[in-house]
């Protein structure tokens, strides 16, 4: 294995366990609106529940990366999967702070 692969399955496992976190706080996310029951009328733990999805696939990505040894194409849809879920949970932040406060 060269030097190149090995960083390739550094960054794999980073998104790996990153997108596994992310599933976990849109997950936490989700039940605090829910808990919470504020009323206030906002459709972001919908777009949260879509956020889970990308995770999952992100995550169900890179651990096929980690299992083989080239598979340039897999972490590639893996990063793009993991940095698509980022930015909509950036939004979601912004429509949480200007909904609540």
């Amino acid at each position: 294995m060269d030097n190149n692969s090995e960083d390739n399955r550094k960054i794999a496992s980073y998104v790996f366990s990153g997108a596994n976190t992310m599933v976990g706080v849109c997950i936490t996310v989700i039940t605090l609106f829910r808990v919470m029951k504020t009323g206030i009328q906002t459709y972001a733990d919908e777009i949260l529940a879509f956020d889970v999805s990308l995770f999952i696939i992100a995550s169900i990505l890179s651990y096929a990366v980690l299992r083989k040894d080239e598979n340039k194409r897999l972490e590639k849809w893996a990063d793009i999967f993991y940095y698509a879920g980022m930015i909509i949970m950036f939004f979601v932040g912004l429509i949480i702070i200007y909904t609540t406060y």
